[in-house]
């Protein structure tokens, strides 16, 4: 779900919740898989795809189903220079080919959002339709977060995601290997849920 968004969701047809069934499909698709997890955060990858969701909050969750998708392991430096790198691509000059950023950090954890252990950003524009921007909490460019995430819409995000759209993910371990995950919702390999239900649903 969109962190901005806390909708009453749609119903499915066993009156459950749209946006569970969804998360449920993927899970089921993705199968058991490699798993990697951290104190806020777990993490399933597989051959069939992969998701993320919060440990105490999963109604927090991204994925896709499809081979598309591209994890790697990076070290502490390059993590913080990444997202130093998407902090000020995202509150810079847009262009015209960009659409929507949305970027989550999250750097302590118990179980509650904390002003102080976050930063988030969101800006949005289709055709006339615009929201925010919206920035909440403080970005530390020292310090490196247990978790972030980038949902994109746009040319400036090519060079580090592979294409223009879609969702790219860090989750920080113990070591100095952490796992980056990218997620492209174009191009073969990779089933965008929002694009076959033409619902904003879970991201």
């Amino acid at each position: 779900m969109n962190w901005r968004e806390r909708e009453l969701p749609l119903l499915g047809q066993s009156g459950r919740p749209e946006y569970q069934v969804m998360i449920d499909y993927i899970k089921d698709q993705v199968g058991e898989g490699s798993e990697y997890r951290n104190d806020l955060v777990r993490v399933v990858l597989s051959e069939r795809g992969c998701y993320y969701e919060f440990r105490d909050l999963p109604e927090e969750f991204s994925g896709a189903v499809g081979s598309g998708f591209r994890y790697e392991f990076i070290g502490t430096d390059d993590g913080l220079e990444l997202a130093t790198r998407l902090h000020e691509m995202a509150l810079g000059p847009e262009t015209a080919d960009t659409h929507e950023i949305s970027m989550m950090v999250i750097y302590g954890w118990d179980g509650v959002f904390k002003p102080e252990d976050t930063f988030v950003y969101h800006w949005r524009r289709y055709g006339s339709e615009e929201e925010g921007p919206t920035m909440l909490g403080i970005f530390r460019p020292s310090i490196l977060p247990i978790f972030f995430k980038l949902k994109v819409d746009s040319d400036l995000v090519e060079p580090i995601l592979g294409t223009r759209k879609g969702v790219l993910f860090f989750v920080a371990n113990l070591s100095d290997q952490h796992l980056l995950v990218r997620i492209p919702h174009q191009g073969p390999g990779v089933t965008d849920l929002n694009e076959v239900t033409g619902q904003r649903l879970i991201h």
